[in-house]
Order: structure tokens, then C-alpha cells, then sequence
């Protein structure tokens, strides 16, 4: 789970639709050899997370936010104006059929620590990731999820690795140290390994290419890697531009490429496959997931009786136990499978079973925005239907949901620390899942959302 025009698509998560959006860009902290090397050692320090520069030459880097989530097409019902629901005292979830205000006790004490993550960015400092990791560990979660994006490891040609790949080097090398199991998204071509279309994310031209970049990449951080996520959203086109078509023959070109290469290396890191984006289909520039899914089985997935199927199951303002559709009249973004959490599991657990397959679903990537709190108005009306009780208490059921499936692996929720001045200010979505957000004081130290206190202190 930034640059596809709201006016195009609805971008319901994490999108900054940067062509509408005016971006500033924050203070640039220089990375130096010297706070490259200066770590593994433990930092005590309590500043807060601090992105490093990106690549300016590509217009992603307009944004400063270069992970993703979801996006459904255009066809949806515009919802009319809302606001936000006021708090409720405690954990409460509501059942399909009810009205939103009847409450449904959580059983927290059923929720297993090992399946259960968070996804940090990539682009930190030294420092920053360790005070990332150690605002994880209270909540006892095993797994922390990062991408591995090519294009920022390996910028400038095939074979060579600078001072971005130490650092991503080292910020592995510290969350193992911290005890988690670590998930990399492996994403981005480089530009010297596309020539077409390059304006935005995508495939290289040569997928050899990406079998020596995943080679080179192992053999440094491969003993730290416990699960790959092979690629990102692939039928999204900002995720699949160049010389490929977006298709599910087409990924799975590049899926088997990356299996092979990776197997080589170790037959027990887990291998999934890249989390679709719940979407519609639209002109060239998104393709239905489930679609998109069955593309996949028809060229051979089901043939990998290792791999773990990705999902991202994204719920917009529609509780996790709510089933498609139009559950509350007058309100949009619920008359889609795609909109909800349960309806998107379901349909994946029933394709997967209808190709004959076994296989497990890892949820890399889920969560429930919300605008609460933010001096700024929503990007999209929806984020409006979620308090910040709702986060908590969505959140919360969908993991309960999961482990409550023997089909449903590793639960990744997204994000930790997006929410910045800058991505608030500039009403970038990914900034309404963020567990942690600003004070809006100028201070650096952040506030906790509800869902933070209920993941740190569950039984």
C-alpha cells in the first residue's frame, strides 16, 4: 500500500495525487559515511524518524512517500458529506446487518504475536530506524515489513551498491539484532534497467537483470530475511509501467525469474506473491485484482506449491466483518467488493481454491485511515466515516478475523510513522494510517493513535 489524478481514479489509500496536491518538500538530512558507519551500536536517543532525501529526478520524489496501498476505479457512488463519528469508550467492532452503534466485544487474548506486523519506510536515518524499531517493540509484534526498492539500492547501473545499500544493509542488520523477522517488498526498477515509460514505477526490460539484482542483494543481507514479497500491486500501471503489459502472465514472467533465484539461495525464506491492489478495472491504467489473480493461476501459479499468496485487504470506512454491499444508504465507497476487508479475503480464498491450490494468504499490507485530529480537511470523504476509536477497533477484529482462519499467515499493518506535518499538510492519505502523528507544534515528538495503546497493551 500518490500519482494518479483524483479526477482519473479514486485514490481511497494512501495516494497523494501529487497532480493535484501542491507538495513542499521538507529539510534534507545529508547522509554521510560517517552515520552510515557510526551503527549497529544502541542509540538511546528520542528524536523522531526523519526521512532521508530521495531521488528528485523522478517525479515520485515530489511527494517524499513512495510506498503505497490501494485504489478502486473510478465507478463508485460520491458519498455526501460526513463527519467524523465520536469515540467510543472501548474496543467494539460491529457484525454484518447491525447498525454501527451495536457493539461487538474483542477477544484480544486470542491474537498470536507471530503473526502479526507493522511496515516501516526504507528511507531513514541511522538513528531514526532505531527509534522506529524500538516504538515497535512494546506492541509485540514479530514482523517488520520494508521495501527493498531497486531503484534506491541501485540507482545508477547493475553490479554496484553505494552508501543507500549500507544503510539498508544496517537498518536490517538492527531489526534482526531487535529480534524481529524481517519481510522485504522487493519493487522499483532502476532507470538504467528501463528504457520506456519511465516516468513512472516498473518492471525492468531484462528480467535477468532482476535475477542478479536479487543474487547480489542476498548475498549481503540474505542471512537477516525471513519472507520476500515479490514486487507490489503489479496491476496497478504506476506499479507496472514500461515494456510489459499489466497482466497476470505477465507478473508471473517475473515471479518465476525471482523464485529461481531466490531458491537458489535458501529453500526456507518464505516467498509470496506480490499483494494486488483492490481495484476495478480501468483504460490501461488498473486491473481488476481478482481478474488479475486468476491471470496468475492460468500461468502457472498454483504450480509453486511453496508460496504464500499476497493480499491487501483494505477496508476504506467499512468495518472488517461487513460484506459487499451498500451497507449504509447514502454512503459511498461500500458498493465494490474491493471496498471491503472480509469480501476481499473471501473472494481470494475462493479463487485460490478454485484453481485447486492450497496455499496460504499473508496479508502484506491492510488498515483503516482516519483524519481525526488533523488540521487539515480529509483527502477523500470517506477517511471522514473513521474515528480514531474506529481505527483502533477495525483494526484490532481484522486481526482477530485473520487468526481466526487457518488460510490467513502474517498480518502486516500499515504504517507506523507516515504521518508527518509535511504529508498531513499536504493531505497525502498514507499519512491517515499512521499509528504515530505529529503534535502540529513544530516539536518532533509524536502522539499515539488509540490503535498504538491497544496493540501495546493487550492481554
Amino acid at each position: 500500500m500518490l500519482r494518479l489524478l483524483v479526477l482519473v481514479l479514486l485514490c481511497p489509500a494512501l495516494f497523494a495525487c501529487s497532480g493535484e496536491v501542491p507538495v513542499s518538500i521538507a529539510p534534507e538530512v545529508q547522509l554521510t559515511a560517517k552515520n552510515v558507519e557510526a551503527t549497529i551500536a544502541d542509540v538511546n536517543g528520542v528524536q523522531q524518524p526523519t526521512a532521508l532525501p530521495t531521488d528528485r529526478s523522478s517525479p515520485a520524489a515530489e511527494t517524499g512517500a513512495r510506498d503505497f496501498g490501494p485504489i478502486v476505479g473510478p465507478k463508485y457512488t460520491q458519498p455526501p458529506t460526513n463527519t467524523s463519528k465520536p469515540p467510543t469508550p472501548t474496543a467494539v467492532v460491529t457484525q454484518p446487518g447491525s447498525a454501527y452503534t451495536t457493539p461487538v466485544a474483542l477477544d484480544q487474548t486470542r491474537l498470536d504475536p507471530a503473526r502479526m506486523g507493522i511496515q516501516l519506510h526504507y528511507n531513514f536515518d541511522v538513528n531514526s530506524w532505531e527509534h522506529s524499531l524500538q516504538q515497535i517493540k512494546p506492541l509485540r509484534v514479530n514482523w517488520v515489513k520494508v521495501q527493498a526498492a531497486w531503484e534506491w539500492l541501485q540507482p545508477d547501473r547493475a553490479g554496484q551498491f553505494d552508501q543507500n545499500f549500507r544503510l539498508f544493509q544496517l537498518h536490517v542488520q538492527k531489526a534482526d539484532k531487535y529480534g524481529f523477522q524481517v519481510m522485504l517488498s522487493v519493487v522499483k526498477a532502476p532507470h538504467w534497467a528501463r528504457h520506456t515509460n519511465r516516468n513512472e514505477d516498473g518492471p525492468p526490460d531484462d528480467l535477468n537483470q532482476f535475477a542478479e539484482f536479487l543474487r547480489l542483494l542476498l548475498k549481503q543481507v540474505g542471512p537477516y530475511i525471513d519472507a520476500i514479497e515479490i514486487w507490489n500491486e503489479p496491476n496497478l500501471r504506476r506499479e507496472w509501467t514500461g515494456s510489459r503489459p499489466i497482466s497476470g502472465a505477465s507478473y508471473m514472467e517475473l515471479f518465476r525469474v525471482a523464485y529461481d533465484a531466490i531458491r537458489a539461495y535458501s529453500p526456507n525464506i518464505t516467498l509470496i506473491t506480490a499483494g494486488l491492489a483492490p481495484t476495478g478495472n480501468h483504460s490501461g491504467a488498473t486491473v481488476d485484482d481478482r481478474a488479475f489473480l486468476r491471470q496468475m493461476y492460468q500461468a502457472g501459479l498454483g504450480r509453486y506449491a511453496d508460496v504464500k499468496i499476497g493480499v491487501h485487504p483494505y477496508g476504506w470506512g467499512n468495518p472488517p466483518d461487513f460484506l459487499c454491499c451498500d451497507n449504509v444508504e447514502g454512503q459511498g465507497w461500500d458498493d465494490r467488493p474491493q471496498f471491503f476487508f472480509r469480501q476481499t479475503i473471501r473472494d481470494y480464498a475462493s479463487i485460490i481454491a478454485a484453481f485447486g491450490d492450497k496455499a496460504q494468504m499473508w496479508v502484506t499490507e491492510f488498515g483503516w485511515a482516519t483524519w481525526e485530529d488533523y488540521p487539515t480537511e480529509a483527502p477523500d470523504p470517506w477517511m471522514s466515516y473513521n474515528s480514531a476509536q474506529d481505527q483502533m477497533n477495525y483494526s484490532m477484529r481484522a486481526f482477530e478475523i485473520g487468526q481466526s482462519r487457518a488460510d490467513i499467515g502474517v498480518m502486516i499493518l500499515w504504517n507506523l510513522s507516515y504521518a508527518e506535518e509535511r504529508t498531513v499538510y499536504n493531505r497525502i492519505e498514507l499519512a491517515g494510517y499512521s499509528l504515530l502523528y505529529p503534535h502540529f507544534d513544530g516539536s518532533r515528538n509524536k502522539r499515539r493513535r488509540p490503535l498504538y495503546h491497544a496493540l501495546e497493551r493487550r492481554p
